[in-house]
C-alpha cells in the first residue's frame, strides 16, 4: 500500500521576503562598492604619503575603518547566505535521496530561510508525484501480471484442449505420436519396463447402425470415463481412431497389463448389456512389451499390439462361428 501523503501545498513565501532578499543583494554590492573605494583610498594615502586637505593620519584612520567595516559586512553576508544555501543544497540532495525528512529544512536560518517554505513546497509536490508515479507503475505491473497470468492459462487450456480427444476425453494420437518415441527411449535407456495396450471396441459398427450414429458417439464417451477410471495417475490413454484406443503404462508389468485388460473387459461386458443390440459390444485388447521387439520404437511397439489385438478378435469369431 502506497503511503498516503498530505497533498496540502504551502503558500509561496509572501512579496515583503522577496523584496528582502533584492534589499540584501543592494547591501551587498554597496559594501563592495564602498570596501573597493576605501581601499583605493587608503593605498592611495600609504602611497603618496600626503593627505588631502585633511590630516594623513586621520584620513588613513577613516579609511582603514572604512575597510574593516567593509570586511565585517561580507564575513556576516557570508554567514547569512553562503553557509546557508550549501548547507540547503546539501538537505535538498538528502531529501531527494530518502536520507532526510523535508521538515529539516526548517533548521536553515539567514537569507536562504526566506526560500525555505517555497522548496519545502516543491519537495512535498515532487513526493506526491512521485507517489503517484509509483502507484501507478505499481498497478500497471500488476495488470500486466495479472493478463500474463490468464494468457497463460489460456494458453494451457487451449493446449489441453488440442492434446485431448473431445469425445472420450482421453489424449488423441497426435500426441501418442509425439510422446511415444521419447517415452519408449528413456525407459529403454533406464531398463524401466513399458507396456502398450491396443484396444479396439467390438461390434460398435452394429451399435451405430441399430441404434444410431449419437448411440456410438455416446458409448465411445463411456468407453473413454471407464479407460480414465481404471489407470493409475502417470498411465497414459489415446483414443487411436474410430473406436480403438492406446494405453501405455511405465514402469508395469506383462501381468499388471493383463490383470488391466480383464478388469477393462469386465466394465465393459457390463456397459454393452445395457444396450438393445443383436451382439453387445464387447473389448478385444492386444498387448506388447518393450522385450516383444528388438530394437525398441514405437511403431514397432504399436505392430505388435496391433498384431496381438487382432489375434484375439479372430480367435474370438472362431469361436462365435463354430458355435454357430
Amino acid at each position: 500500500m502506497v503511503e498516503t501523503i498530505d497533498q496540502t501545498i504551502t503558500p509561496a513565501p509572501p512579496v515583503r521576503k522577496a523584496r528582502k532578499v533584492r534589499t540584501i543583494s543592494s547591501v551587498r554590492i554597496i559594501t563592495a562598492l564602498i570596501a573597493a573605494i576605501a581601499a583605493a583610498w587608503l593605498g592611495y594615502l600609504l602611497i603618496a604619503g600626503e593627505a588631502i586637505e585633511v590630516h594623513w593620519t586621520a584620513q588613513v584612520a577613516l579609511a582603514a575603518a572604512a575597510l574593516l567595516s567593509s570586511a565585517l559586512v561580507f564575513v556576516q553576508q557570508h554567514s547569512y547566505w553562503v553557509r546557508p544555501m550549501r548547507r540547503m543544497e546539501r538537505t535538498i540532495y538528502e531529501v531527494l535521496a530518502g536520507e532526510a525528512a523535508i521538515e529539516e529544512l526548517s533548521a536553515i536560518g539567514g537569507g536562504p530561510g526566506a526560500l525555505v517554505p517555497a522548496v519545502q513546497a516543491a519537495l512535498r509536490e515532487l513526493k506526491i508525484q512521485r507517489s503517484r508515479l509509483n502507484l501507478a507503475h505499481s498497478e500497471m505491473r500488476q495488470r500486466v501480471a495479472n493478463r500474463t497470468d490468464a494468457l497463460e492459462r489460456t494458453i494451457g487450456a487451449l493446449r489441453q484442449q488440442a492434446a485431448r480427444d473431445p469425445l472420450t476425453g482421453l489424449y488423441n494420437r497426435r500426441l501418442l505420436q509425439d510422446h511415444l518415441p521419447e517415452l519408449i527411449l528413456r525407459c529403454a535407456a533406464d531398463e524401466t519396463p513399458l507396456v502398450l495396450l491396443m484396444a479396439d471396441v467390438d461390434h460398435f459398427k452394429l451399435v451405430n447402425d441399430t441404434l444410431g450414429h449419437a448411440a456410438g458417439d455416446r458409448l465411445l464417451t463411456d468407453v473413454g470415463q471407464i479407460i480414465r477410471s481404471a489407470l493409475r495417475e502417470e498411465d497414459l490413454a489415446f483414443r487411436y481412431g474410430g473406436d480403438e484406443f492406446v494405453i501405455v503404462l511405465p514402469g508395469q508389468t506383462r501381468q499388471h497389463a493383463e490383470a488391466l485388460a480383464k478388469r477393462l473387459q469386465a466394465l465393459m461386458d457390463a456397459l454393452g448389456r445395457t444396450l438393445r443390440v443383436a451382439r453387445p459390444p464387447r473389448m478385444s485388447i492386444g498387448i506388447a512389451t518393450l522385450d516383444d521387439i528388438t530394437p525398441p520404437s514405437a511403431d514397432g511397439l504399436l505392430a505388435e499390439a496391433d498384431r496381438r489385438l487382432y489375434q484375439i478378435k479372430h480367435a474370438r469369431n472362431a469361436v462365435r462361428t463354430s458355435a454357430a
